[in-house]
């Protein structure tokens, strides 16, 4: 809507997780880097944490972005609140194992591991992307993924099982035991700080094609002071802010259309 009036070529803070509007924040840059590491050195797994709209799911596009797709077969599960049978037939789907299969579990993983296997063999590692994964609330479920990492050839896991969650997922995970000692490489995300959240706000602008800062100096104090530097919520309020300013007819969101803009959204 407001894209012609401020010489945008694309909306700057949609909270899609698009992965060309990654910020590599020293924090957010160690998460993707820790991810990549376990990846690409076969580590098993690893898992990341943070409040609600630190970037985790937007971190997780990145990795799969930067993954070579020759070299590696990225699945995502974006819902994983299964029960245990069902979790393991998704995996299944999610890597397109052919359906031959019966529905016992010693079928399901031992075709599994077959596929796995054949993805070794043509030089391809495969990576389980798990989103959301607080919501696994079934310890059985949660036994499943510590099955998924039996999987293994004499020198390498066969797939590598990346978690994403908010706060209490480290919790459910130490319920199992077994599942808690495989992971070898955890990150917790925290909001950015105030000079990292101005140049998160420039970043994604950059990105959108924006020549001039459409915030003065006071606009941004307010964001970061409403937002707290949760970037998810920064993007609201920059979006809200230019849609008044442009409303207004107004180039330049100050303090005052950001304050209004906050009580808008709240």
């Amino acid at each position: 809507m407001y894209l012609e009036h401020y010489d945008l070529k694309i909306l700057p803070f949609e909270n899609a997780p698009n992965p060309a509007f990654f910020y590599p924040s020293s924090m957010h840059k160690e998460a993707l880097d820790r991810l990549l590491y376990t990846v690409h050195q076969g580590k098993g797994a690893a898992m990341l944490v943070g409040g609600v709209g630190c970037g985790k799911t937007i971190i997780s596009h990145a990795l799969i972005d930067r993954l070579r797709k020759d070299r590696y077969r990225v699945v995502a599960m974006n819902n994983p609140a299964f029960e245990p049978k069902e979790f393991l037939e998704m995996t299944l789907k999610l890597f397109q194992v052919p359906n031959g299969y019966s529905r016992s579990k010693a079928d399901m993983l031992h075709c599994l591991e077959g596929h796995l296997k054949k993805n070794i063999v043509e030089a391809k590692g495969s990576v389980l992307v798990v989103d959301e994964a607080q919501v696994i609330n079934n310890e059985r479920t949660l036994e499943e993924l510590r099955m998924l990492l039996n999987l293994q050839s004499k020198t390498k896991f066969l797939v590598n099982l990346i978690l994403l969650g908010q706060l209490e997922l480290p919790e459910h995970v130490a319920r199992v035991a077994p599942l808690n000692q495989r992971i070898s490489i955890r990150y917790r995300l925290t909001p950015l700080p105030y000079k990292e959240s101005l140049y998160y706000i420039k970043h994604r602008l950059t990105v959108a094609g924006c020549r001039k800062m459409p915030f003065t100096a006071e606009a941004l104090e307010a964001i970061f002071k409403r937002t707290k530097g949760i970037p998810r919520e920064i993007n609201d309020l920059c979006d809200r802010s230019l849609l008044a300013t442009y409303m207004a007819d107004k180039t330049i969101a100050t303090h005052e259309i950001v304050e209004e803009a906050w009580k808008d959204l709240r």
